[in-house]
C-alpha cells in the first residue's frame, strides 16, 4: 500500500500537505474533536514533535550520496468520549473513503484502520484497549532541500 516513489515536493510543500490532509480528516469528527501531541487524559503519553527520516540512495541514476526523506507525525484524537471510540474510529475511516483514500481495516482488536492518499500521503488509526484513539501519518518520499518548513502544530483544533 506505500508507495516507494519520490514525489517531486519540496519538504515544506510535504508538511503543508500533511497538515491539509489531516485538517480534513478532523472535519468529520464532532465539535470539540482535535488532534494533540499529548492526551489530557494521558500526560505520560506523549508523541514527538515529528521527525524526518532519511533513506538510503537506492536510485542507481541519482549521484547524491543521501537519498530521498520522509515526514511522520503522530497524534492522539482527543474530544472522543471514551464510550464514543468506535463511533469516532468509524467516522474518520469514513471520511478517508469518501475521499476516495485506499483504505483497510484491521479485523483484530484493538482497532486498527490504514489509508493512502492518491497523492501518497498515509495514515494509520489505531484504538488503544482502553478506547483512545491515535492517528499516525506520513509524507510521501521528496528529496530534502535547505528548507524543511514549518513545523506542524503540537495541538490540531477540528475546523469550525
Amino acid at each position: 500500500m506505500i508507495s516507494a516513489m519520490v514525489s517531486s515536493m519540496t519538504e515544506q510543500a510535504a508538511r503543508a500537505q500533511l497538515l491539509r490532509h489531516l485538517t480534513d480528516t478532523l472535519r468529520s469528527l464532532p465539535p470539540g474533536s482535535a488532534l494533540a501531541r499529548r492526551h489530557p487524559d494521558l500526560p505520560k503519553a506523549a508523541f514527538a514533535a515529528g521527525t524526518t527520516s532519511r533513506y538510503e540512495n537506492d536510485f542507481a541514476d541519482v549521484e547524491e550520496v543521501d537519498g530521498p526523506a520522509s515526514y511522520s507525525i503522530a497524534y492522539w484524537v482527543v474530544g472522543a468520549p471514551l464510550a464514543d471510540s468506535d463511533r469516532y474510529f468509524d467516522l474518520v475511516l469514513d471520511a478517508w473513503r469518501e475521499n476516495n483514500w485506499l483504505t483497510q481495516v484491521s479485523q483484530d482488536a484493538p482497532r486498527a484502520g490504514y489509508a493512502e492518499t492518491a497523492d501518497g500521503f498515509t495514515f494509520a488509526l489505531r484504538q488503544s484497549i482502553q478506547g483512545y484513539l491515535s492517528l499516525f501519518s506520513s509524507t510521501p518520499r521528496f528529496w530534502p532541500g535547505p528548507d524543511e518548513g514549518t513545523p506542524l502544530p503540537d495541538h490540531i483544533d477540528r475546523p469550525t
